[in-house]
């Protein structure tokens, strides 16, 4: 049998386009409706327009006052020919980053100052091509700039960053149009839930052994982005963007809801928890009513009987372990591996841009192979259908024409799919997987050794005995 939302799906366009924004009118109707409340008319209208004025004056505050005040900067980073240094380094360089933006704002910030409950202040790190020239740019608050090159700096010494102007200004700032063909898609997580990770850079290695040099061992799936993205030819573009908003759901709850309840739920299904329920006083009288009729509900039969709420079972040690697969145990030891860890609430968002007569329809999913590497048991990435420039019913040059619009202002102006809405087809990736996903390349050869900027020589500082007269 059909579910009812499968015939009732127009009614989410009501909530959005008629109830979410005329609520207040629509209730004033009622109680003008009414004979007993019309009388008390000039009670409500005030109660009704203060909570639409406080929207709006949050909105004031935060957007137009707080956010429109802050001044952005944009460095390109140029990584060397070749980076011995661990993956783990960029882990924490993200981990820097992520205490260095987030705070949540107290009442008098929040309410006076303008700032955001989540995510006040938030970067990107972006992949451009460049008819074939590949960069590494990052864009952030300018005051958070020295502690990003810092950090950088401390962990990739040989990096040379510099500030640059934004490449997004280089482009027509309509596009589409008559010119210049442009198509993007945001990525999420298409498992069951956020929670599940994906498959991380500590399984991209080559099994250890004695006779492989250390830098042999080592697996870089960004090596074929890099080499996709080196193919581009005369006039064509292709920007991939990781806009990072930290956020710490599993402490406060309220800045990712849905996460943290599934966190819960999924642990406690792994572990076969027995779930906590707040007894109401049906369930009270339920209880007191089947026990006076049917007895005391019990596992197996006369001395035997048992009551259990875990499966258990006692190890050599004495310790209780719980009754779990291989399988279980990994996924949930992953999940957790995943909790302890610093999130962001992250944008993964592909645009491929190029004047029509150098458009090629195949070069505008490149991010597609490169995701596919890192497929878990429990997650994946893969498009989002819902901001991608198509469709497969009505108006179907209308809404992709729309959607790339958007897709194009949200990436210039590092925007959220559905902004205003900061979580909706949003992915919840914590440091580890971040740094799988973005990362500066090991080693830079074959094909992109000519395309990629880099640093060819270290270079150092002048010698302390140096005559200065």
């Amino acid at each position: 049998m059909a579910k009812l939302s499968t015939y009732f799906w127009w009614l989410q366009w009501v909530d959005k386009i008629i109830i979410a924004v005329l609520w207040w009118a629509i209730l004033m109707g009622v109680i003008v409706a009414l004979p007993f409340t019309r009388p008390w008319w000039w009670v409500f209208l005030p109660l009704f327009l203060a909570a639409e004025c406080e929207v709006l004056y949050m909105w004031w505050i935060q957007w137009d006052f707080n956010q429109a005040k802050k001044k952005w900067v944009m460095i390109e980073i140029i990584p060397p020919k070749e980076i011995l240094t661990p993956l783990k380094a960029m882990e924490d360089v993200l981990a820097v980053v992520w205490s260095l933006l987030y705070g949540p704002p107290t009442w008098r910030e929040r309410y006076c100052e303008g700032m955001l409950v989540v995510a006040d202040s938030w970067m990107s790190f972006e992949i451009v091509s460049i008819e074939g020239k590949v960069h590494f740019y990052a864009r952030m608050d300018t005051p958070h700039r020295n502690a990003v090159e810092s950090a950088l700096y401390a962990h990739y010494p040989e990096l040379e960053i510099h500030e640059v102007e934004d490449y997004t200004k280089a482009v027509p700032q309509n596009m589409p149009n008559a010119d210049w063909e442009i198509y993007g898609e945001d990525f999420i997580l298409g498992g069951k839930s956020n929670v599940y990770p994906i498959k991380t850079y500590e399984k991209f290695f080559e099994p250890q052994g004695e006779k492989i040099a250390a830098e042999e061992k080592r697996i870089d799936p960004l090596a074929s982005l890099l080499e996709s993205m080196t193919k581009l030819g005369k006039g064509e573009q292709f920007w991939l963007q990781f806009i990072l908003l930290p956020v710490d759901p599993m402490r406060d709850p309220s800045q990712a809801p849905h996460f943290a309840d599934d966190a819960k739920k999924i642990v406690t299904k792994l572990t076969r928890r027995p779930v906590k329920h707040k007894k109401t006083w049906f369930d009270i009288l339920f209880e007191i009513g089947h026990s006076l009729i049917a007895g005391p509900v019990k596992e197996g039969s006369g001395e035997k009987a048992e009551y259990k709420w875990l499966q258990i079972q006692k190890t050599e040690g004495g310790e209780e372990e719980l009754m779990l697969s291989p399988g279980e145990r990994e996924q949930l030891s992953e999940i957790e591996r995943k909790l302890s860890k610093s999130i962001f609430r992250t944008v993964v968002r592909g645009v491929y841009c190029a004047p029509r007569e150098h458009y090629k329809s195949g070069n505008r999913t490149i991010p597609r192979s490169y995701f596919a590497h890192f497929q878990s048991q429990g997650n994946y990435i893969r498009f989002s259908s819902l901001t991608r420039p198509k469709t497969h019913y009505f108006f179907r040059k209308r809404i992709p024409f729309l959607r790339a619009r958007r897709q194009f202002r949200n990436y210039v102006a590092r925007l959220t799919p559905f902004f205003p809405d900061r979580e909706k087809e949003c992915m919840m990736l914590n440091i580890e997987e971040l740094t799988t996903l973005f990362h500066f390349p090991l080693k830079v050869t074959g094909v992109t050794l000519p395309t990629i900027e880099r640093v060819e020589s270290k270079k150092g500082g002048p010698p302390p005995n140096l005559p200065t007269e």
